[in-house]
């Protein structure tokens, strides 16, 4: 839907709100999209919004519209409105859909609600809202088929008949005599079998699989990697306790991709979904606080050099015009590598025990285009002051300067993974500090050792 679109069914929702026109207002959203629908809350007042809610008549309609909401949105909408409608809600959701909403959760008010719930839908909820944060447990369903090896393929047809509710019957997995995960088959592979056929003769014995403890973002990786449409989930024991889907799958790629972004730009995704001006600047001040540092820094070790060029104040003067533009491009190429680095690392192309390989490869770019862009500025340097030494003391410094750069925004995540920290954390403000810092002090150094020899 379009802006335009969204903006005459909130004109519309509204007026007939106003009219308390129930049904013609249910009709309406009947026919739309919940995803439409979710957008809309955003755009109606808070009152609007907790009237159009109450007037879903159906629940499970009601659930999949909180689904495609955005989630900060979303929690504080769920905190706002009727707990025990919610409670109906969550009811007949999915496990790990009700999971994941009620993690989001304050711990009373998810308390309350798993308190209202009855006992048969919160013993699945409350298992996967004990397994950690962001592992494979918290986003799985348990709701999967599972058929022993010794089932013939006429047999597991009848079984996959009756999967009615089942989360997803295109991967079936098959399971030992101790319980045990030993194969997978697909259901092309077993619709086309004979009716005879074991599963223990048709299956997959080499299963990809995670464990409950697994971290969200290697699920996702194994899923892209070998293209599947779900992973299982097994205990210690090798027994299998849920499937992560393809759908799960991708909202982690996108949370995970999202995470890392504001994190290199030392923000969070609370900024971007609040409207508070002191919530962002809470949120901005502590990560700017390294960039602030490294200013002062820089500050000190440029006056540190000014008092060794005294009886060449006009020559510093010349070099501190060079500063920003050696600088920038510190900071520029220091930037691509950075994202390349995170990207290749959270997609699994780039390995951490290959850190010195890397290394080099960044070494070797950045030695190449600083090379290619000293020889430029050095030819600036000559033109504008008439002196080739002092365009050789910028030339070398950009060369250096981008080779340094380039080697410190791929070494400081690569080092961040091996000390078990998110690389995305231990970069941005850190990497832009650390070559601004060891940019500006190579720069005078060259400049002291040529000139001032």
């Amino acid at each position: 839907m379009t802006e335009r679109g969204y903006q005459r069914l909130q004109d519309t929702v509204e007026r007939l709100l106003r009219r308390n026109a129930t049904r013609n207002l249910i009709n309406i959203l009947n026919k739309i999209h919940p995803a439409d629908i979710a957008y809309l809350f955003k755009l109606l007042n808070d009152r609007s919004a907790r009237s159009l809610f109450r007037l879903l008549p159906d629940v499970q309609h009601a659930g999949e519209i909180l689904s495609e909401m955005d989630r900060r949105y979303r929690n504080e909408f769920l905190q706002q409105a009727d707990i025990g409608r919610f409670v109906a809600i969550f009811s007949q959701m999915a496990t790990d859909d009700a999971a994941d909403f009620l993690a989001d959760l304050p711990d009373e008010l998810r308390d309350r609600i798993l308190e209202l719930m009855p006992d048969k839908d919160t013993e699945g909820v409350s298992a996967l809202l004990s397994y950690p944060e962001d592992s494979a447990g918290r986003i799985m369903t348990t709701n999967f088929l599972k058929l022993p090896e010794s089932m013939t393929a006429r047999e597991a047809i009848q079984e996959v008949r009756k999967a009615v509710k089942t989360e997803m019957v295109f991967y079936l997995y098959v399971t030992d005599g101790q319980g045990h995960l030993s194969g997978v088959l697909s259901l092309r592979e077993l619709v086309t079998a004979p009716d005879e056929a074991l599963l223990s003769d048709m299956m997959i014995r080499d299963v990809v699989k995670v464990q409950t403890i697994t971290d969200q973002e290697e699920v996702a990786r194994l899923v892209s990697r070998y293209d599947l449409l779900a992973i299982p989930v097994v205990e210690e024991n090798n027994k299998p306790v849920g499937i992560v889907t393809v759908d799960d799958v991708l909202d982690v790629l996108r949370e995970e991709a999202t995470e890392d972004i504001l994190k290199m730009a030392g923000t969070s995704e609370e900024e971007v979904t609040s409207f508070s001006v002191a919530r962002s600047v809470k949120i901005r001040l502590p990560w700017l606080f390294a960039s602030w540092i490294g200013g002062v820094l820089a500050i000190k070790i440029i006056a540190g050099f000014e008092g060794q060029f005294k009886e060449h104040i006009t020559v510093f003067a010349a070099l501190a015009a060079f500063i920003p533009v050696i600088m920038g491009m510190g900071g520029n190429i220091g930037t691509q590598s950075l994202s390349i680095t995170l990207r290749g690392l959270a997609t699994g192309r780039i390995d951490p025990k290959r850190l010195w390989q890397v290394v080099f490869k960044e070494i070797r770019i950045g030695l190449l285009l600083g090379l290619a862009y000293g020889v430029l500025l050095a030819v600036v340097g000559w033109f504008l002051n008439d002196d080739p030494t002092l365009g050789a003391v910028v030339g070398i410094a950009m060369c250096a300067n981008m080779t340094l750069a380039a080697v410190v925004g791929t070494f400081l995540p690569m080092i961040a993974v091996k000390l078990d920290i998110d690389p995305a954390v231990a970069s941005g403000p850190f990497v832009t500090t650390s070559i601004d810092i060891l940019g500006v002090t190579f720069y005078f150094l060259t400049a002291t050792l040529i000139i001032m020899r």
